[in-house]
């Protein structure tokens, strides 16, 4: 989202950023870049999206998508209202499916044109997330919010005026499902990195927050995988990001990192990210970000969604678990290797998510 905003401003928009507050994710002020506040109107609204037992029980019976239901509050329709009374807009943008539970009233109160900029296709997450599930009694309930959040998707996408995807892959599903909204691809925009990058490190490491679920997958998956790796080469795994359990429990040759500070300096000491992704779709960030500073990368063809990789050789694609292994073995025990993955990655990204780029194929769509 911040992302987006540096896009918006990049063309000089003037913006009006309303927030939804939550338990999770608390809207705090400050929390913005100050070159992005000083240009900016912001404000929030809290609102309780906790998943609450009863209520999901209820939902499996309801056709409603109960992911959406949850993001639905009177206060932001009210604060929209009083926006729109307050000065006039050229458009509004919804930003990632959730904040459409707001849709139907926005329509009756702005005559302009509105935007869903998706961050992925949310139905696809929940789809994997189902078919990856060993529990049946889970599997059941996240097919049955799969399937719900399918139908809303295809509706909901449907009434918009256009949609900002950040991916052709996404647009290419899209389509398949039947969403005939005209479309455009805005990927992210990433900054040239400058940091220098001498590869001779050959640690693996992943970057992900333990309460997202598909980055849990891949952590785990990398915990078990490891040892098949370090038995064949000297290297160790580092794993970084927030709400790792205190009491968990990994070998000697893994390290959890926690929350770093400085992501690239963390990925320079380490040398390769790895991120086995086995559900989601959108843009891994993450991978961009460390593309732009020349780290190799080894993923899935699910975690490079996006990234148009085929005949760039700019990242790894790793997708058995055998693969996984013996491909990091290989780029562990080459350096040069390293140098050359990681400078084609640092040359794809100032070729393609330039903020000059980006910010006019965003404008041009919205005009």
């Amino acid at each position: 989202m911040e992302n987006f905003l540096q896009n918006l401003l990049f063309q000089d928009c003037n913006v009006t950023h309303i927030a939804i507050s939550t338990q999770k994710h608390p809207f705090d002020k400050m929390d913005y870049p100050k070159a992005i506040l000083q240009r900016i109107k912001c404000s929030s609204v809290e609102i309780d999206t906790r998943i609450k037992p009863i209520n999901a029980l209820f939902s499996l019976f309801k056709k409603s998508s109960y992911h959406i239901d949850r993001f639905y509050s009177p206060a932001l329709i009210q604060k929209i209202k009083e926006l729109l009374h307050q000065q006039s807009f050229d458009c509004i943008i919804l930003d990632s499916l959730y904040s459409t539970a707001h849709l139907p009233e926005i329509k009756s109160l702005f005559r302009g044109n509105i935007f869903i900029r998706t961050h992925n296709v949310e139905s696809e997450i929940w789809r994997d997330l189902a078919q990856n599930e060993k529990n049946s009694i889970k599997k059941l309930i996240l097919g049955k919010l799969a399937k719900d959040l399918k139908l809303y998707e295809i509706k909901t996408l449907n009434k918009a005026d256009g949609i900002i995807s950040i991916s052709k892959d996404d647009v290419s599903i899209f389509e398949r499902i039947g969403v005939s909204t005209k479309k455009c691809v805005v990927s992210v925009s990433i900054p040239t990195n400058n940091v220098v990058n001498n590869y001779e490190a050959n640690d693996l490491f992943h970057i992900g927050a333990m309460n997202w679920k598909p980055n849990k997958e891949a952590t785990d998956r990398l915990i078990n995988l490891f040892p098949n790796i370090s038995n064949q080469t000297n290297s160790k795994l580092h794993l970084a990001g927030s709400h790792f359990p205190e009491n968990m429990k990994v070998s000697g040759e893994i390290t959890i990192h926690g929350f770093v500070e400085n992501i690239f300096e963390f990925a320079i000491e380490c040398g390769i990210l790895i991120t086995p992704i086995i559900s989601g779709s959108g843009v891994r960030i993450k991978i961009l970000e460390m593309m732009s500073a020349g780290i190799p990368v080894i993923t899935t063809e699910k975690g490079a969604a996006g990234i148009e990789y085929q005949s760039k050789d700019c990242l790894i694609i790793a997708d058995t678990d055998q693969q996984i292994v013996s491909e990091s073995i290989l780029l562990i025990k080459n350096k040069e290797r390293r140098m050359e993955i990681g400078k084609n990655s640092r040359s794809y990204i100032q070729n393609n998510h330039s903020i000059e780029k980006i910010s006019q194929q965003l404008i041009e769509f919205i005009r």
